[in-house]
């Protein structure tokens, strides 16, 4: 009788999954993951010699709880870099591939690294140690354990053509970069595909139960016009601000019929950028087939407010940062990036695009044919920002994406020595945007002056809002306040607040202001972006 090889135990049915089935699942998995870059040839290749040390006797013991510490990736990358070419003198974009192939493979229950030939060469040919660097033992070893191995794997595979080519990466530090990237979107797309046809071992609705449902960018703009009327019926802005207003939603969305590619928006606070990002977002989704929006926002205090209108737009919408309340499906949603909308912070967006580790992976291929909106541009950090930009550059030219920057204070990032960046404008003329005189400034920088002052100035103020820079001057100055005007009237907005305190902090002070009461607020800068409050008077420390 012939061995039946086992990629999984058992689960709750009592069901053993064979290798056969897991490779064949994992492969059309990766190959529909990859087929949005026209990639999907790779993704075949992946799947089908990813876990191909598992047609072993040693990882058949593991199954049983027999042994342990035994490495089935490494044979795998062994065989699709002998299969593709490694070693051979044909061309150096051949051994390339193989190599990018071979890493993925090795790396895919691991962290990514690049695979040593000699290590590849060495397990082919079974020389020296059998075990790996971390003192784990290969699953198979040698010539004689593969010929048997490949014997089985081609009773039920062939060798796919790696077609298209590997894609042709220019001399430079941006070449490196480019290769690094790609590099990481075909492990997302293995990785993503090894976990998800694990998982449906235990539940096999789980990718239909996991997934979200695609964008409808129709749907979305008609929702958004509901928003944006609610928003202006709402309004006690003065009509000249809310004219501006409507230009902008109106330039964003005839901007958004422009060829894909590098936007930026710059517009003063208070023309609510907001949903005029979401307009052009979706209108480019609409023309172009976009497959999602991603809004990538810098602080958690723009994320609560901000996320109250995006989520009337699109119901479906997925948060991904430390203060999203997420139920299992959100959770295992968040895991993967499947959603048409989703609302992260920088540090959740881009981390990812340079960590090594599966987990942090896993969503990469996602990203592929979306909309990305930075919002506060300004406050990308300035140490990281030449990997930034090169990277969204390239998630413009490889990926399919659109990127737009944001912000009432657009950096010249084309002053960055060799970087070229040339982003198209979405404001027919910004600098109009900022003629309209709103605000007068009194600047008093002779002398200090004390909080027991400032209270004092807020206390005789109808509603009034005061900005500190700590927090520690902010309670101090709070409770000054509430000792001359009382607890009623008088509001405190810190981080030190969890995120549904500020949001019912922020709900009663709009209240508040609507009817006319008074209403005094002492905050820190967590107040300064993207929360849409308007006092007559405003109170800034240095």
């Amino acid at each position: 009788m012939e061995n039946i090889y086992y990629a999984r135990s058992a689960n709750e049915q009592g069901q053993k999954e064979t290798v056969f089935h897991h490779l064949s699942r994992a492969s059309e998995l990766c190959q529909e993951f990859l087929s949005p870059l026209g990639y999907g040839a790779w993704g075949e290749v992946l799947g089908k010699f990813h876990d191909f040390g598992k047609y072993s006797e040693d990882f058949q013991q593991v199954l049983r709880r027999e042994k342990t510490h035994v490495n089935h990736a490494g044979p795998g990358a062994a065989l699709v870099f002998q299969a593709y070419g490694g070693w051979s003198h044909g061309g150096k974009g051949q051994n390339r591939a193989a190599k990018l192939l071979a890493s993925v493979i090795a790396s895919h229950h691991g962290e990514l690294s690049l695979v040593d030939d000699g290590v590849l060469k060495r397990v082919l040919r079974g020389e020296g140690d059998r075990l790996d660097s971390e003192g784990r033992r290969f699953s198979l070893f040698g010539q004689e354990e593969f010929r048997d191995a490949v014997s089985l794997w081609k009773s039920a595979f062939t060798p796919p053509r790696l077609s298209p080519p590997l894609p042709a990466f220019s001399d430079g530090e941006d070449a490196s970069l480019a290769m690094m990237l790609w590099t990481r979107f075909l492990f997302s797309a293995l990785v993503d595909a090894d976990y998800s046809s694990a998982a449906e071992h235990q539940k096999p609705d789980y990718l239909l139960q996991n997934q979200g449902p695609e964008l409808d960018p129709e749907e979305a703009l008609q929702r958004l016009s509901q928003v944006q009327a609610e928003k202006k019926q709402g309004s006690t802005a003065a009509s000249t601000l809310n004219v501006m207003r409507n230009q902008l939603f109106d330039d964003c969305l005839a901007a958004a019929a422009q060829e894909p590619g590098l936007f930026t928006l710059t517009a003063p606070t208070g023309l609510g950028k907001t949903l005029s990002l979401f307009a052009f977002a979706a209108e480019h989704c609409r023309i172009y087939g976009k497959r999602r929006i991603i809004l990538i926002l810098p602080f958690l205090a723009i994320i609560e407010q901000n996320v109250k209108d995006y989520r009337k737009v699109v119901p479906d919408l997925l948060e991904i940062h430390s203060n999203a309340q997420l139920d299992e499906r959100a959770r295992l949603l968040s895991e993967r990036w499947d959603a048409p909308c989703i609302v992260t912070t920088s540090v959740g967006f881009f981390q990812p695009l340079f960590s090594a580790k599966p987990a942090d992976c896993r969503h990469l291929h996602q990203l592929a044919n979306s909309v990305l909106v930075l919002d506060e541009a300004q406050s990308l950090p300035p140490h990281l920002l030449d990997a930034t930009l090169r990277t969204v550059k390239l998630l413009c030219t490889q990926y399919g994406c659109t990127v737009v920057f944001s912000t009432a204070t657009q950096p010249s990032f084309g002053y960055r020595p060799g970087l070229s960046w040339q982003p198209r404008e979405i404001a027919p003329d910004p600098a109009a945007l900022f003629a309209t005189r709103r605000v007068t400034v009194d600047w008093r920088l002779k002398q200090p002056i004390s909080l027991v002052e400032i209270a004092g100035e807020v206390a005789q103020e109808n509603q009034a809002c005061a900005i500190v820079n700590l927090r520690a001057h902010a309670r101090a100055l709070y409770r000054q306040l509430v000792e001359q005007t009382g607890a009623e009237s008088t509001f405190f907005l810190t981080t030190d607040l969890c995120p549904a305190h500020r949001l019912a902090v922020l709900r009663e002070i709009r209240e508040r202001m609507q009817a006319g009461l008074p209403c005094r607020l002492v905050s820190t800068q967590c107040i300064e972006a993207g929360v849409d409050l308007d006092f007559p008077v405003v109170f800034r420390a240095l």
